[in-house]
């Protein structure tokens, strides 16, 4: 069986979870104490989005410098290309005349 008290207990507990996922953190609070708790959370809620926003911003500089740091190697490879087409087609009549 099980005792009563512990019973009613848990589902006052479970009921005042539901409530609290619905309608948000402090609802069995009094008013004043919920006002401050859901200062808080907004509080916490805005922190937690400016760094974000920063930490995006961040990975997206990265990512830039990683692009410009690739297209001025291939820049780089694009001039040193022409040299190497040169030398190819000479390669190209070795193997001919072999």
């Amino acid at each position: 069986m099980g005792n009563p008290a512990s019973v009613k207990r848990k589902a006052s507990e479970k009921r005042r979870k539901r409530y609290e996922q619905r309608l948000g953190p402090g609802v069995y609070l009094p008013k004043e104490e919920r006002e401050q708790v859901n200062a808080e959370v907004a509080k916490l809620e805005a922190e937690a989005k400016t760094f974000a926003e920063k930490r995006r911003a961040e990975k997206a500089k990265i990512a830039a410098d990683k692009k410009a740091a690739t297209r001025a190697k291939n820049a780089e490879k694009a001039k040193a290309a022409p040299a190497d087409k040169e030398e190819k087609p000479k390669e190209k009549e070795k193997k001919e005349k072999k």
